[in-house]
This record gives C-alpha cells, sequence and structure tokens, in this order.
C-alpha cells in the first residue's frame, strides 16, 4: 500500500502552493490505491493526515503553515464536488475566496447560496442560504463559482452585521477590488430584504482610507460611541508645510492624534534587515516629532478594542484636553 496517493485536483494558486501538488486526499481515492478506513484512522491518529472535511484529508505536513482562511478555502474546494450546480459560494466563505479581511476565523461550516430552495439549512460542515442571484451576482475564482465582491459584502451585511461588513468593504474598497457604485448598485438590488438597511449604511459608511481590520474597527467604536468623526490618514505638517507623520485618525481642531497599534502596522514600517525593536524605535521618534508639533497622541491596542465604553471615554477625555488648551 503506498502512501503518496494522488489527490483531488483542483484551483489553489491563491493558496501559493506549487501548481501540480495535491493537497487534498479524498477517501474514495484512498481505497482505490489500497488503504481501509483502519490505514486512514492511524494516519489520522498519528497526525500524519488531517481532515479537511467529512471524507476529505491532507498531509498534515503540506497544510501545517497555511492560515485559516487557506485552511478554509481548501475545505471550500473539498466541498466542491458534493454541491450541485445551483450552489455558489457566499457570506463568509465567499470573502475568503475573494481575499477580503474578516474579524474572526470562518470555520469549518462552508457557507454557499442556493437559489433554488426556499429556506435555508445547516449542517456541520455547510450552511446554505436561500436568497435570489442575478447572473451578473456571480463570478468564477479559480474554477470555484462564488458570489461577485460587492453581492459578498451586502450579504456580509445583512447576516453578519454592520462592524464585519464594514471591514470587507474597507478592504474591498482600499485594494481597488471594486468601487463604490458598485457596492450601491448591490445594496440597492438588496432592497425590501432583511438586513438591506444595514447593507445601505455599511455602503455609505465605508471608506477606503481604513488600512487595516484594527482601523476599521476602531472607526466603527467611534461612531458608535457618538465621538466626532476623525479625518483618516491625516498628514501632520511642520511649518514649512513638510509632512513629518501620516496618522491613523486625526482631530486637528483639538490638536489630538490617534493612532491604533496593531501588530501589521510595526510590520509594514520595517526596512529591510530591520526586527520589531526597531520599528518601535522609529515610532516613538514619530510619535516625539508628532507631539513637539502640539497634538496630543491617543493609542490603542487590539484589547482596547474590546472594551468600546472605556476606550471612547479615553479618547473623549483626550479631546476635551485639547479643546481646553487650544482656547
Amino acid at each position: 500500500m503506498v502512501d503518496d496517493i494522488p489527490g483531488q485536483t483542483g484551483p489553489r494558486a491563491h493558496l501559493g502552493v506549487e501548481p501540480g501538488r495535491d493537497l487534498l486526499i479524498a477517501r474514495p481515492d484512498a481505497f482505490a490505491r489500497g488503504l481501509n478506513g483502519d490505514d486512514i484512522k492511524r494516519r489520522l491518529a498519528r497526525g500524519e493526515w488531517r481532515s479537511i472535511r467529512r471524507g476529505v484529508y491532507a498531509r498534515t505536513a503540506m497544510v501545517a503553515g497555511l492560515s485559516p482562511e487557506e485552511l478554509h478555502r481548501l475545505r471550500i474546494e473539498a466541498a466542491l464536488p458534493e454541491l450541485g450546480a445551483r450552489y455558489v459560494v457566499s457570506h463568509r466563505s465567499a470573502a475568503c475566496v475573494h481575499g477580503l479581511a474578516l474579524l474572526r476565523p470562518p470555520g469549518r461550516a462552508v457557507q454557499v447560496t442556493d437559489p433554488g430552495v426556499r429556506s435555508g439549512r445547516r449542517r456541520a460542515q455547510l450552511q446554505a442560504f436561500c436568497a435570489a442571484l442575478d447572473q451578473d451576482e456571480i463570478t468564477v475564482v479559480d474554477g470555484c463559482p462564488v458570489t461577485t465582491i460587492a453581492r459578498t459584502v451586502v450579504d456580509l451585511a445583512r447576516s453578519c452585521g454592520f462592524e464585519q461588513a464594514v471591514v470587507a468593504a474597507d478592504h474591498a474598497l482600499r485594494a481597488g477590488l471594486v468601487d463604490r457604485a458598485a457596492l450601491q448598485e448591490a445594496a440597492g438590488r438588496a432592497h425590501g430584504r432583511r438586513g438591506s438597511r444595514t447593507a445601505q449604511q455599511v455602503v455609505a459608511f465605508a471608506d477606503p482610507r481604513a488600512e487595516s481590520v484594527g482601523e476599521s474597527r476602531s472607526r466603527v467604536l467611534l461612531a458608535r460611541e457618538g465621538l466626532p468623526p476623525p479625518e483618516l490618514q491625516a498628514p501632520i505638517r511642520a511649518g514649512a508645510g513638510v509632512v513629518v507623520a501620516r496618522t491613523d485618525f486625526c482631530w486637528r481642531a483639538a490638536r489630538v492624534v490617534g493612532e491604533f497599534d496593531g501588530a501589521e502596522k510595526f510590520g509594514r514600517r520595517l526596512r529591510p534587515g530591520q526586527g520589531a525593536g526597531d520599528a518601535v524605535f522609529r515610532e516613538k521618534l514619530r510619535e516625539d516629532r508628532i507631539r513637539a508639533l502640539g497634538f496630543s497622541v491617543v493609542r490603542w491596542t487590539w484589547a482596547e478594542l474590546d472594551d468600546p465604553a472605556a476606550l471612547a471615554g479615553k479618547i473623549a477625555r483626550a479631546l476635551d484636553r485639547g479643546r481646553m488648551l487650544a482656547r
């Protein structure tokens, strides 16, 4: 019994895996090569194989470095042979296929839309939504039928809520994957359906200047807590007009700058050959330059986003101090 069992071939260029290398091993393929159920159980128990979906496996070494989103795309690929032609990958699963940012990993259940039924249904590894789909709301990505980016954002707004949809919409606009007109059209088509008002609010609120999931979440928090809308990606200039820094958020009248400190920010600011300590030191120098121009700086982290009232109070106090000093 050989262990180099060829798996299902399929589209996975988006996974960064060498073309032609098989990742998925379907149970019938394993049986066809001489393995039995006990052999599969032993490989799973020893950690040699990993279950991707019921009856579909992958060699652990080949998927060990994949992100949760990449693993979910493998689960989508594993599910495709089971799905009928009318199913279209949608919602969080479609966001994974398109590479849109998500608030949290999408999990094991593949989400699809079936326009041919009257009610949705959910099983352990598949969630099927019931909704009408126009042909121009469906596209094909690496052989996978999937809702368009605009329709995906609207579906996220209607099913997952405002914050998740804003994260995806900000990312899509920033990356140039969709324009606002397409989002507006998609939201308009959803008029009268449950959650359509949320979709319209998301499209109006989305902003391509938000550079990360954390910044998108921060924007939602600021709006929900009733804080004044900030200027995004605001340049801070010295007397000669030279830009000394570009800040995540700025309340210029109060002379307050807001900075979301996610790990990705410092990663973006690393120069070749530098480590995280170098980026932190450069950030300190940058903040000193901002403060020297009369701005106060408020910083917050992922953990603080989970306590909206406390973070809103922290920012509000900084704005109050800034207004008093500006008088």
